[in-house]
């Protein structure tokens, strides 16, 4: 049975905590707590916590979830039209998040708005995928500004010579026979240097994607059974989707 409710308000160097006992009254208030971790080290099955989703929060989920205590992540946007309906003067976010959380769990009055927490899995690949849409755009980047670069020159560039140009085995071949000033040919070069970087960690980067991703493997297969999905396609939209179940309609997934 939950006896006390954990009203957790996180920000950079610190962290405001109200806890309530089971009959709503405060038992303590924290306005500066700066070691969360011992804070949660404190936590067991009796406990529950509400924080509100912000980065980092899944993690700290994660630990105050090992300690046997139940962990609620609100939406803080859904959330604050149920604060202001409450007090619009009260400054603290932590009351707010405990009382809100105290209703629900010992009262049952009404639900609070959380978030779907994925599965450490699924944040692995989210957070890889992150990087490779990163990666993407610099690569994007990097080709349109060697291509304005040869429209300065007056080159117009086919796409067989772009192919050859931005492949590292022939780019700098390529480059010899482009007529270009001494300053363009030289920011070419440079350009290219680093989209091949950027091109090799995106190979490196796909490979540990995969990796990762091999705890879905079933589903993955099934998925690029489908013309045209690839394993990688497969694994984004897993990382992306994640539970299927967490949408109540398929209009809404594909809203989402």
């Amino acid at each position: 049975m939950i006896e006390r409710v954990h009203g957790i308000d996180r920000h950079k160097s610190f962290s405001a905590i109200s806890v309530l006992n089971r009959g709503g009254e405060e038992v303590r208030f924290e306005g500066a707590c700066r070691d969360l971790g011992r804070y949660v080290e404190g936590l067991g099955p009796a406990d529950a916590v509400v924080l509100e989703a912000s980065t980092g929060c899944f993690w700290w989920a994660d630990q105050i979830e090992a300690k046997g205590a139940k962990c609620f992540i609100v939406d803080p946007h859904r959330f604050r039209i149920i604060k202001d309906s409450w007090n619009k003067t009260d400054k603290h976010d932590a009351r707010n998040l405990a009382k809100a959380l105290w209703v629900h769990v010992v009262t049952g009055e009404f639900g609070i708005p959380t978030v779907y927490k994925p599965s450490a899995v699924v944040r692995e690949l989210r957070r890889l995928f992150a990087q490779y849409c990163l990666l993407n755009r610099q690569v994007a980047t990097l080709k349109n500004n060697a291509q304005a670069i040869f429209v300065d020159n007056g080159v117009e560039l086919r796409k067989a010579a772009k192919s050859q140009l931005f492949a590292a085995e022939s780019g700098l071949e390529s480059l010899k026979e482009m007529n270009v000033s001494a300053a363009s040919r030289m920011c070419l070069e440079l350009t290219l240097q680093v989209l091949w970087k950027v091109q090799e960690a995106k190979e490196r980067l796909a490979a540990e994607i995969l990796a990762a991703g091999e705890p879905l493997k079933s589903q993955v297969e099934l998925l690029i059974t489908i013309k045209g999905v690839t394993p990688l396609i497969a694994l984004a939209f897993l990382a992306d989707v994640a539970d299927i179940r967490r949408f109540r309609t398929l209009r809404k997934m594909n809203a989402y």
